[in-house]
Formats: structure tokens, sequence, C-alpha cells
């Protein structure tokens, strides 16, 4: 679920639209990506990297968090010109049917930031505050995600970073 949180995070940072300044309190997924139609990605391949800066978890083995710290994931994904010119909430990892609430969420000028706070069935509520920049071509975000209701009574706060860049057009045949 984290990655899949993750990812979402990461389609999110390559907006472009041009919402108001001021913040918008909750918002449900339909709202959020009603603000995604105005945006200005550039269609091709993709490629992004998710790290683990920190991690902090009462109750988990200091060798657990330890392996986590650090670890690096990229992946490379292809954007299609019908993709980049029509986003929808499934572009959100398919949020749109999830038990997930957005705040403040606000993509302007190069800037993104926003909360998600999602219903995770066995583990309670898992918080996740965002917070970075984008532009058609790149973006760099930090993650702060905060799940206090873990099994065993186990906590977990994670920070992370997630950056991407288009690194050319698509193979031939290859989608998201």
């Amino acid at each position: 679920m984290t990655y899949r949180l993750q990812c979402a995070a990461a389609a999110l940072t390559i907006a472009g639209c041009n919402s108001a300044d001021a913040p918008k309190g909750k918002q449900d997924a339909a709202e959020v990506a009603s603000e995604m139609k105005g945006m200005n990605l550039r269609a091709g391949q993709w490629e992004a990297t998710y790290e683990i800066v920190s991690i902090d978890g009462a109750g988990m083995p200091p060798e657990a968090m330890a392996m986590m710290k650090g670890n690096k994931t990229s992946v490379r994904n292809c954007i299609t010109p019908e993709q980049a010119a029509k986003p929808d909430a499934d572009f959100m990892a398919g949020q749109k049917d999830s038990k997930c609430e957005y705040r403040d969420w606000s993509m302007r000028g190069g800037k993104i930031s926003g909360t998600m706070s999602c219903a995770i069935e066995g583990q309670g509520e898992m918080v996740m505050a965002m917070d970075g920049s984008f532009t058609r071509d790149s973006y760099d975000m930090v993650t702060e995600m905060d799940n206090p209701g873990l099994p065993d009574g186990m906590t977990m706060k994670i920070k992370s970073r997630t950056s991407g860049k288009r690194v050319g057009d698509c193979p031939a045949g290859d989608k998201i």
C-alpha cells in the first residue's frame, strides 16, 4: 500500500495546474482529480526514484528500520499523449474509490503540497504530507508518512524523497 501511495504522490507531482493559492480544506478524490484537468504534463518515458530518507517506529526491530533507511527504488513508465491530455482519478493510482481524504492540495507555480489520510484495513489511519516542486519534465518531492495504528502496537514514521524526470520518448508499444 505504501508503494502505491508513493506512486500516487509521484503522479501528482508531475501536474502543472493553476489552482488557487488559498488552502482548500477537506477535499475528496474527485475534487483533487478535477484540479488535474489543467495538467501540463509532457508525454514520454519517465523515470522516478523513491528513497526512504529516515524511518522511526515504536515496536519495530532496529535491524528492519536500518535495512529500510536509504533503500532506493527506480521505475520507468511511459505516459502517452492521450494520458497526458486527459488525466483522471485513475491517474492517481486508482484513488477515486479509496478510503482516502485529501486536505489543502495546491498545485501552482511549480509547487505542490497537500495531505492525504487513508483508512487502511487492519492498520488504522495513515497520514501522508507532501511538499515539493515540479516542471513539465521533472519533479522533486519530500513525503512524511505517519502510521500509528499498526498491528501489535507498532507505529511507523517514514520520511521519503521522490524525484523523477522525463528521459525521452516512449519505446514503441510501451504504455503506463
